[in-house]
């Protein structure tokens, strides 16, 4: 309820009334969606200054070994939005041959980190656009894959 009195009460009142709500609540979205993005924005700044650890092959262990416990065939090392690509992952999603040479920030480093600390090991990477959003590409994944013995 409002504190509209009586003698305020008319059709005009509402519609102003309903005018200032709507305003505010349009401005609690604008807020919303500005602090959102500053947030998105400091992520993708981590993201492109981020670095491979040092314990980083511990850590794929760890996560492959899991996968394998599950039984799967492949584990997602990590995922991010297609949209922190220079490509915003076309080359990705069209399966182009050098998809690689569009990758920046982390992406580039952990591809690189693959190529250097992974492949020699006999793993595989398959990177796929993970979901579409409105039809649009998402999330981009990156998994590491290995051969079962019994499919060798």
């Amino acid at each position: 309820m409002t504190d509209t009195a009586a003698s305020d009460f008319s059709a005009e009142s509402i519609r102003n009334l309903l005018g200032r709500k709507r305003q505010e609540k349009e401005e609690e979205r604008r807020l919303y969606e500005a602090k959102m993005k500053a947030e998105r924005d400091k992520l993708r700044a981590a993201f492109m200054e981020r670095e491979v650890q040092p314990e980083a092959i511990e850590r794929v262990a760890a996560v492959v070994w899991k996968a394998i416990e599950a039984g799967d065939k492949e584990a997602l090392l990590f995922r991010f939005p297609s949209d922190w690509l220079p490509d915003q992952g076309r080359s990705i999603t069209n399966h182009e041959s050098n998809w690689h040479a569009h990758l920046d920030g982390f992406a580039k480093r952990a591809y690189d980190y693959y190529e250097r600390e992974l492949e020699p090991r006999g793993f595989q990477l398959r990177v796929q656009i993970l979901d579409w959003p409105g039809g649009m590409p998402g999330d981009v994944g990156f998994f590491i894959q290995w051969k079962h013995s019994e499919e060798l």
